[in-house]
């Protein structure tokens, strides 16, 4: 997986940028896996799922995370409901022609490259 670790001088803080195929990825450990407990509970989830194939679940904000033998799977929900009058209006009557989705955005990524990640994440936080 290709990831930048840069300081964003908007928001003042070190931040990931990936490609958009893992951009879930990215923003959820920007974002919530920033001091040592958390960064810490990651890398031990990903330890044992690969030594003792077990898989945790992490609910951080819209983000929920399973870290499995099979690697990490991040889910980024949104909320449409305020927006989907709006949405409907600009396909006139239509209603049933466009429906909003709360699914949001998934990414997947192997064991080994998030455990190379965090470890970095960690280096620069540090």
């Amino acid at each position: 997986m290709d990831y930048e670790i840069a300081f964003d001088q908007d928001e003042n803080v070190y931040r990931i940028y990936t490609g958009y195929e893992f951009a879930a990825i990215g923003e959820w450990v920007s974002e919530y896996v920033r001091d040592v407990e958390s960064i810490q509970r990651v890398l031990i989830a990903a330890r044992l799922a690969e030594t003792e194939k077990e898989t945790t679940e992490f609910k951080h904000g819209p983000f929920e995370v399973i870290v499995s033998e099979e690697g990490v799977s991040v889910s980024r929900q949104i909320d449409l409901d305020s927006a989907e009058e709006e949405i409907k209006a600009m396909f006139d009557s239509q209603d049933s022609f466009y429906q909003t989705s709360t699914d949001g955005i998934q990414a997947e990524c192997g064991l080994e490259d998030l455990i190379n990640m965090v470890e970095n994440w960690h280096q620069v936080l540090n």
